[in-house]
């Protein structure tokens, strides 16, 4: 018998602060920041943000204060997530596109949403006891759309509990919503979408191609195939 994981979905979890990498004292002025930025702007902005939750305009990339924890966030991504997935990382890396702050008071939730247009979306939670509502990833493939019993081997949804510190990384296309704070705190996070960065032409489509060569885009020979595989 054989049995295959076909097309999976990886979502990649860190605690930041147990790995060290960031403190407490830090995120307490990723937080201080936040609070600056919705007394500036109290209407906030309304996307997948329900209720009372606020919501940035995007820009938390541009702040000063969010340096560190950007950086922190693209290390993972570059040395960690790409490798992962044996991106050739002296060719191409992800870069952060946009950033936007999320404050969840009591009552507040998130819209079931993709963050279309880019490979690897991702949340960062400056401020959250764990009890804030989860954030829930849900399965759009068709195989759900069958009359099957659930189980934890096919399942339809998974939830994360994410606390102070917890960064989540995972498709930008991937389904997912935020449960509603059931609790009197405010929940801190930021939300974010990475770029990507090409560092050679290497793999760019080249026009100079000669009428008897196959033609290559990205390094891929789109006529050659072995096994029922493309061959770079």
């Amino acid at each position: 018998m054989s049995v295959r994981l076909l097309f999976p979905t990886l979502l990649f979890k860190y605690d930041l602060i147990e790995e060290g990498i960031l403190t407490s004292e830090y995120l307490d002025q990723l937080r201080q920041d936040m609070d600056a930025m919705r007394k500036k702007d109290p209407t906030g902005r309304k996307v997948s943000n329900a209720y009372t939750g606020w919501q940035s305009n995007d820009g938390c990339n541009q702040r000063p204060i969010w340096q560190k924890a950007i950086r922190a966030i693209k290390d993972k991504v570059n040395h960690e997530v790409l490798p992962f997935h044996h991106v050739d990382t002296s060719k191409i890396q992800l870069d952060m596109g946009n950033m936007w702050a999320n404050i969840n008071d009591k009552g507040a939730w998130n819209t079931p949403h993709r963050h279309n247009g880019c490979w690897y979306s991702g949340a960062f939670y400056v401020n959250a006891e764990g009890d804030e509502g989860d954030i829930i990833f849900t399965d759009k493939n068709e195989q759900v759309l069958y009359h099957s019993p659930i189980n934890t081997k096919v399942e339809d949804h998974h939830r994360e509990t994410p606390t102070t510190g917890t960064l989540l990384l995972f498709p930008s296309g991937l389904l997912h919503m935020v449960a509603p704070n059931q609790t009197d705190k405010d929940r801190y996070s930021v939300a974010f979408n990475m770029n990507s960065k090409w560092l050679t032409d290497e793999f760019m489509f080249d026009p100079k191609i000669d009428d008897d060569s196959n033609e290559k885009v990205r390094g891929w020979n789109l006529f050659d195939v072995e096994g029922g595989y493309l061959k770079r």
